[in-house]
């Protein structure tokens, strides 16, 4: 199975975060001032900074449950843009997106972030499915950084700029020094687990929470530099993509074995045949989600809640927003 990122030859750009390559996918869709970019609310607020670096304004439409679209899209806020979200790597049903399409005229842009390396049921690469695509393959790999625009509109391929260098420096080095730690045979989880505790205490002691808090400014302003890391191409080399797709679903369907006994509710019922799932999201109480930590912490993983919503969502945004757990899988 190839990396089809690295094997597309035409219409792909690589950059430090996806935000950058948003940015960039607005320009193409002709974004600009005052331009409404229609967006689930359900969404991670760093999202508007591209948004707001072109003075567009975001409108929403909500999701249930399942993040799936709550109305019928005849109901949702006309826009120019609208982005579609394959969550936690699950694929997103785009038939409602391309009915709102035909009724407005809009651009698509699938927002891939979590699904680099996973398919539809057809079979078909997530963020192969619309004109613009966005992925976030430092949330798939341990990399430093890295993002990609995927165009596959013929006419805007025409308008891409040139790829930047790959000169960056990386914006999250600490997410790679993590992966090598407990890669060390033997004690890399105890160093790993030793040197997280001793972060995480000192961030106690600063901020009064153990658990990073997002930055208000990144709803409106990108950070690092739009260039990718120096070591992207090298590590989308490296990723041996059968592998990976088959560690990530045997560690989704270990993990609902846990919570089916511990009576959690996982928001997605199944899993699809070729969904590579950026992790495993759960609705539980608090003895569920213990017991769901514990396993977490034998395999290595993480269990961190998702997203930080946009500031203007968080005050009045539904419980079924607030309450998914994550065990990402990330390693």
């Amino acid at each position: 199975m190839k990396n089809f990122l690295l094997d597309t030859k035409k219409g792909v750009r690589f950059y430090s975060l996806a935000r950058h390559a948003l940015l960039q996918a607005l320009k193409l869709a002709g974004v600009k001032k005052g331009t409404k970019v229609l967006l689930p609310s359900y969404i991670c607020g760093e999202l508007l900074a591209p948004i707001s670096q072109l003075q567009a304004i975001p409108v929403w439409y909500e999701v249930d449950a399942h993040l799936q679209p709550f109305l019928p899209p005849k109901d949702w806020p006309n826009a120019r843009v609208v982005l579609a979200v394959n969550y936690f790597g699950f694929p997103q049903n785009l038939e409602p997106f391309q009915r709102y399409v035909v009724r407005t005229d809009a651009t698509l842009i699938e927002d891939n972030a979590h699904g680099f390396l996973s398919r539809d049921d057809d079979g078909k690469w997530l963020g192969t499915r619309a004109p613009f695509s966005l992925f976030s393959v430092r949330k798939t790999i341990c990399v430093s950084d890295g993002a990609a625009l995927l165009v596959n509109d013929p006419q805007a391929q025409e308008c891409l700029p040139h790829q930047l260098p790959f000169n960056g420096s990386g914006f999250s080095p600490a997410q790679l020094y993590k992966a090598r730690l407990r890669r060390i045979p033997l004690i890399g989880d105890m160093l790993l687990s030793a040197g997280t505790a001793l972060v995480r205490g000192a961030r106690k002691m600063r901020t009064g929470s153990d658990l990073p808090q997002m930055d208000p400014n990144l709803e409106s302003v990108l950070p690092s530099v739009a260039n990718p890391w120096s070591g992207l191409r090298d590590a989308l080399y490296s990723v041996n993509v059968e592998a990976e797709v088959v560690r990530r679903r045997q560690a989704y369907l270990a993990c609902a074995e846990v919570g089916n006994v511990a009576g959690v509710d996982p928001v997605f019922k199944e899993l699809p045949a070729h969904c590579a799932p950026y992790g495993f999201p759960f609705r539980s109480d608090e003895s569920g989600r213990q017991i769901i930590q514990s396993f977490a912490n034998e395999q290595g993983f993480d269990l961190v809640t998702w997203p930080d919503l946009p500031q203007k969502i968080e005050k009045d945004a539904p419980e079924h927003y607030r309450n998914i757990f994550l065990v990402n899988f990330l390693w």
